[in-house]
């Protein structure tokens, strides 16, 4: 059971998940019966708003709750006994989800045309927070049997827990620059191009949102590719130190711990 204080964790986390870090605050307060939390923020372009507020409740609700079995109750920090404090958290999903939003909306620099002052809008969520990992969507070559091997690719991917976008099934013609723009904005991290060449050798292309760059790679190499991205539960634990960790960020600060996480 991890002593109180671990809540100073918790304001640098959000900024993980950030393209622009700088725009998540967070600021503590003390209520009228002194109870110590904080709040943290999110500067909007209309303005600051709280997104969340994390307050430290102490022991005090867990013994009114329980009297008199207080000794029932204790945790092991170490080697000690502890009695577990409360913590009571307050916030606003819609306001939450909204400030990613804002935060991941980016105009880069668009590496299809020539032309001066173009840009394209990426929706750079972090890998993370994505939902859609993938995009699948046929090129030139039969079309039927491209939706075949796009379809048998689609069910190996979600059998293997990978967000899968199923772009093949698309009947309206578009340009591959329209598709990269679409799944710019849908903030899918990676398009799968399956062409006549797939049928031939097995060779898919591979477009990657964030760099734009693109790789040919076997099919058969995709889903160890992709497995091998980020997940929310991953991402939170190997971010959310461990009561054996708390000792080394009391003593480096919470902005060391994670320059170095």
């Amino acid at each position: 059971m991890c002593r109180p204080g671990l809540s100073v964790v918790y304001p640098q986390l959000p900024g993980l998940f950030a393209v622009g870090p700088s725009n998540f605050s967070s600021s503590d307060f003390q209520d009228e019966e002194g109870r110590r939390g904080f709040k943290l923020h999110y500067k909007f372009p209309w303005g600051t708003e709280t997104i969340e507020t994390l307050k430290n409740l102490g022991d005090t609700e867990l013994l009114r709750m329980y009297p008199g079995e207080s000794s029932k109750l204790l945790g092991r920090d170490g080697r000690r006994n502890v009695m577990p404090h409360v913590l009571s958290m307050d916030g606003n999903l819609d306001r939450g989800v909204l400030a990613y939003l804002f935060d991941s909306l980016q105009l880069a620099e668009n590496p299809l045309t020539t032309k001066k002052n173009s840009q394209r809008k990426v929706l750079k969520l972090h890998p993370c927070l994505a939902p859609l990992k993938v995009a699948l969507d046929v090129g030139k070559g039969p079309t039927t049997e491209l939706r075949q091997v796009c379809q048998g690719l689609f069910n190996e991917l979600t059998e293997n827990r990978i967000s899968v976008w199923p772009g093949y099934l698309e009947t309206v013609p578009v340009s591959l620059e329209q598709l990269y723009t679409k799944y710019d904005e849908m903030s899918v991290l990676f398009m799968i191009l399956i062409t006549d060449a797939t049928l031939e050798n097995g060779v898919v292309q591979l477009r990657s949102r964030d760099t734009t760059m693109k790789e040919m790679m076997h099919i058969s190499r995709l889903k160890d590719f992709l497995t091998k991205l980020p997940r929310p539960g991953n991402c939170y634990l190997n971010i959310i130190p461990s009561c054996e960790t708390f000792d080394t960020l009391s003593h480096l600060g919470t902005e060391e711990f994670f320059k170095n996480t």
